[in-house]
C-alpha cells in the first residue's frame, strides 16, 4: 500500500477489520508506522483535511492505534495532524481497560463527561480484568485537540490528550468484566 492510499483509508472512513485480521498484519503495521512517520513531516494542507482527519480519528482511533502499534509515534503525529486545542485546563475522564492500564498503555481519548467514560469502562473496555473510570486535571498544554463536531454530536465530547505528559490520574470507579463481551 502507498501512503496516499493509507491516508485516504482514514479520511474516507474505510473498514480496518480486514487489515487487523489478515495473516500479514505485521507487514500492515510496518506500513502504517511508515505512513505516520511521513505525516509528521507533512502536515495537512488545509483546515478541511485536518477537520476530516479529526472526525475520522474520533470514529476509528482504536483501530488506527492497533495498526500503528506505537503510541509514541501515534501521539507525535497527532500533534501535527489534529486541530490545536485552544482552551483552559479541564477535568477529563477516561473509560479504560484495566489490563491495558496495568501495561502502561493509556489511551488518548478522554471526555469532560464522566458518563461517557462510564459507558466505555463498563462496556467496550470491560474485558479481561474489567474497566475503570479514570479522572485527571489535564493542563491545556497536554491537550492535543478538543472534541470534533462528530464527537459533540455523539455526546462523547472526546478530547485527545498526550498521555505521556499526564502526571496525576485517579481511579474513581471499577467495573468487572462485561458478561456480554465474554461470549
Amino acid at each position: 500500500m502507498s501512503y496516499p492510499r493509507l491516508l485516504s483509508h482514514i479520511l474516507e472512513g474505510k473498514e480496518y477489520g480486514p487489515m487487523l485480521k489478515s495473516p500479514d498484519v505485521e507487514q500492515r503495521r510496518a506500513e502504517w508506522r511508515d505512513l505516520f512517520k511521513s505525516l509528521i513531516a507533512c502536515p495537512p494542507k488545509d483546515r478541511a483535511v485536518a477537520d476530516s482527519f479529526h472526525t475520522q480519528w474520533h470514529v476509528s482511533h482504536h483501530y488506527i492505534r492497533q495498526l500503528v502499534d506505537d503510541d509514541a509515534l501515534l501521539i507525535d503525529m497527532l500533534w501535527v495532524w489534529l486541530p490545536r486545542y485552544n482552551g483552559n485546563s479541564v477535568v477529563l475522564y477516561r473509560g479504560e481497560n484495566i489490563d491495558r492500564l496495568e501495561c502502561g498503555l493509556l489511551g488518548t481519548a478522554w471526555s469532560d463527561k464522566e458518563q461517557a467514560a462510564s459507558l466505555f469502562a463498563s462496556g467496550l473496555n470491560a474485558v479481561g480484568k474489567g474497566g475503570v473510570i479514570l479522572r485527571t486535571l489535564a493542563p491545556a498544554s497536554i491537550i492535543i485537540a478538543g472534541p470534533s463536531k462528530h464527537s459533540i454530536y455523539l455526546g462523547e465530547r472526546e478530547f485527545t490528550v498526550d498521555t505521556r505528559k499526564l502526571t496525576e490520574i485517579e481511579r474513581i470507579r471499577h467495573f468487572g468484566p462485561c458478561e456480554l463481551l465474554r461470549r
